[in-house]
């Protein structure tokens, strides 16, 4: 299931708070006789690699393309280090048997406002404030003077602001899926499928949807 160049993201088992744990992503260089090959991870925060010592305790997540984009969880440690053609870490196999699967009727949708500007086809640009969020598309209220309808297509470049004050930024495509009418506000709301999103872009955004669903639960908004 685990093969050459899939992308992986890494947790550390260190019981830190929700909101201050860390997330490394890397890349599967090699997996055999019960080990997986790392490049080092690199903290998808400060963008810096980090640096793992041996027995460290993971949780790695990662995306299985041939199974519709499911999503695995598998509990992991570093087991050594080797120097190739560049060097890598040693993670522990714990076997497919012991690989989980997050069970997911569609992605999870938050209600957040993030930045977002929309080129779409034969339309001067602009830029609003999203209503809601998933690793799938997103909501906007269509400014006035705005003509959007379903079947619109366009470049989308979304800003994501995650917990430790770093901005990740994702240049992908749209296409408005609905268009209604709200009728509390007599706004226009148009919802947007976004494509082109690479793996570690997607679970960049599962990750802000779960941190930010954690947040509203605290307040008492969910």
């Amino acid at each position: 299931m685990l093969k050459v160049g899939m992308d992986l993201m890494l947790e550390p088992l260190d019981g830190s708070d929700e909101e201050e744990k860390e997330v490394y992503r890397c890349k599967v260089a090699d997996v055999k006789d019960g080990q997986v090959f790392i490049n080092y991870p690199v903290n998808i925060k400060s963008n810096r690699t980090v640096l793992l010592m041996d027995d460290t305790e993971l949780m790695s997540e990662f995306i299985d393309p041939t199974a519709s984009s499911a999503v695995y969880l598998f509990s992991t440690k570093v087991i050594g280090r080797v120097k190739q053609s560049v060097p890598l870490l040693i993670l522990q196999d714990p076997g497919v048997d012991q690989y989980k699967r997050i069970q997911r009727r569609k992605y999870v949708r938050v209600s957040t406002a993030v930045d977002v500007a929309l080129h779409l086809e034969g339309q001067p640009p602009f830029v609003v404030a999203t209503i809601d969020l998933s690793a799938g598309g997103f909501s906007i209220p269509v400014p006035i003077g705005m003509s959007v309808k379903e079947g619109d297509q366009g470049k989308v470049f979304l800003s994501i602001p995650f917990q430790s004050g770093d901005y990740h930024y994702f240049d992908v495509t749209g296409q408005v899926v609905r268009v209604h009418e709200e009728d509390k506000s007599n706004r226009t709301i148009a919802s947007f499928q976004i494509h082109d999103v690479s793996r570690v872009e997607q679970q960049l955004l599962m990750r802000f949807c779960f941190e930010r669903q954690i947040i509203l639960k605290r307040k008492g908004l969910v």
